[in-house]
């Protein structure tokens, strides 16, 4: 077996046995990949903070052909965002992050693209910027990476551009004008303000996308568009969204 070498995010972490772990990790090689690293659980352990969730690592692993499970024999810590760390809001969505790609990406399945989204949005959040911002760039990023991207510049059902507020259809991916809706037709309204903002986001470069600002009120309606989106294409609870919302209504974050 060669030796393969990758840069990833470490998006899970397994106990084994009294010594080893199992960690899952997006690579921007490989795409997301389960490998053993044993012998790295003792009372001292030199390295722990090499294996933390969401950690940036560089690998070396060996492929095993008759088992998913890979040999890792180096996980070295190259960042590992401190600053998120000590804030439960911050931690909370860069867990969120992590989770989301986990549950929407293969193993083998490689997307550079989608590793660096994932990279650049746990990196804002190390500045200090907005945390919900940034979460909702990532979500929106993360779907057009997928090719999940929801359609805003036209009605799904006219094809005529959208100029004015109206209603997105979560079924049908993208928005309906106020003219195609039929009564009583399932729908989230939405203003104007949040399809230029969504927009704005969709035809922006990752860079450019991070210092676009949002109104209270817009933020607060792509949050509900996309946590309805994200849940059909899913279709499986979200623990770090569940953990979201309970944090929400105790009022540790607003």
């Amino acid at each position: 077996m060669a030796a393969e070498n990758a840069e990833g995010i470490i998006l899970r972490k397994y106990y084994l046995r009294e010594t080893s772990y199992i960690l899952v990790v997006f690579t921007k090689e490989f795409g997301k990949i389960q490998g053993v690293i044993k012998g790295v659980r003792d009372p001292y352990p030199q390295f722990a903070g090499d294996f933390e969730i969401f950690t940036r690592c560089r690998l070396l692993f060996y492929k095993k052909k008759k088992s998913a499970l890979n040999l890792i024999t180096g996980c070295e810590a190259l960042e590992s965002f401190l600053p998120v760390r000590k804030d439960l809001e911050r931690l909370t969505y860069a867990n969120y992050f992590v989770e989301l790609v986990n549950m929407t990406t293969s193993e083998g399945d490689a997307s550079g693209g989608l590793y660096r989204i994932l990279v650049e949005s746990l990196r804002m959040l190390a500045t200090g910027s907005s945390a919900k911002r940034t979460s909702r760039i990532f979500e929106l990023k993360l779907l057009e990476a997928l090719g999940l991207a929801p359609r805003f510049e036209k009605c799904v059902k006219c094809e005529r551009d959208v100029m004015e507020g109206g209603y997105f259809s979560v079924s049908d991916g993208g928005m309906i004008c106020k003219k195609c809706r039929r009564a009583g037709e399932p729908g989230l309204e939405i203003s104007l303000g949040t399809v230029n903002f969504i927009r704005k986001i969709q035809t922006s470069d990752l860079a450019r996308s991070f210092q676009i600002k949002v109104s209270k009120e817009v933020g607060r309606e792509t949050e509900e568009l996309l946590k309805r989106f994200l849940g059909f294409h899913i279709n499986r609870p979200i623990k770090s969204m569940k953990f979201l919302g309970e944090l929400e209504k105790i009022g540790v974050i607003s």
